[in-house]
């Protein structure tokens, strides 16, 4: 499935005639049927991979290159931006060096998320090769919490009434603790803070406003308390959990007393 033009696996695929088993020409060929071992990815919390089960240890900037690649969500990204985004160090002029560094990153990337499996025909990491480099991590929705929470407050918006409700119920209860903890300052990572914080703050107006017209009020209640219990000093949530509107003075009552 395509998110905003973003690419899974199963959407990759279809790009692909899997009858000759051919990719284009670029990306080498492609493999669906050879087993994989099983990745998620937690953004979350302090953001990690884990591999059937067990969380890979990455280096500091191993880990970060991997955070913006799996933020980009199956999208293209360049290997002259990889290094900008992961390394500590500003560098104005991309030379060979440090594609090479970051081609070593992406060796490192593929034998920890998927041992023994390190081409790209058979690596859900593929590297494509036309006028310059680049990474295109493929991953369905499921794999990656931060990316299960956007579509479930997608969908909320595209359905009615206590479907829409319920779905907003799911999303914000995985909200457990900041997303993308662990990472540099970065402007990828601020923004995709920012972006997700968004989505939350929509998914609390839209659950306070079906609720309220499907007589849930107590469900909208039970939600806001689980937040704020896992977030009490979380002043952004709090200020708009109290700035619902008037007509909803139950839920401004609640986050008040609090």
């Amino acid at each position: 499935m395509l998110h905003g033009g973003q690419m899974t696996i199963a959407a990759y695929a279809g790009t692909v005639d899997i009858g000759d088993g051919a990719a284009p020409a670029r990306t080498g060929r492609i493999t669906l049927t050879a087993p994989r071992p099983r990745l998620r990815v937690s953004g979350f919390g302090l953001f990690r991979a884990d591999v059937d089960g067990a969380t890979a240890l990455l280096p500091p900037i191993t880990r970060t290159l991997l955070a913006r690649l799996v933020l980009a969500r199956g999208s293209l990204v360049d290997a002259d931006d990889l290094y900008r985004d992961s390394w500590p160090d500003p560098v104005l002029i991309i030379r060979r060096e440090q594609r090479v560094a970051v081609h070593k990153r992406i060796a490192e990337v593929r034998r920890c998320l998927v041992p023994g499996q390190i081409n790209d025909h058979t690596s859900v990491l593929l590297t494509e090769r036309s006028a310059r480099t680049g990474y295109r991590l493929l991953l369905d929705g499921d794999q990656v919490d931060l990316h299960s929470f956007a579509d479930l407050v997608f969908r909320a918006a595209a359905v009615r009434d206590a479907v829409a409700v319920d779905l907003l119920v799911q999303a914000l209860a995985m909200w457990t603790e900041r997303p993308l903890l662990g990472l540099p300052d970065k402007a990828f990572v601020q923004d995709h803070v920012s972006r997700l914080t968004k989505l939350r703050d929509r998914a609390c107006r839209g659950l306070a406003a079906g609720c309220r017209a499907l007589g849930r009020t107590r469900d909208a209640l039970a939600a806001f308390d689980r937040l704020q219990a896992k977030h009490p000093d979380d002043i952004g949530l709090r200020d708009l959990i109290e700035q619902l509107p008037d007509d909803r003075q139950p839920v401004t009552a609640i986050a008040r007393g609090r």
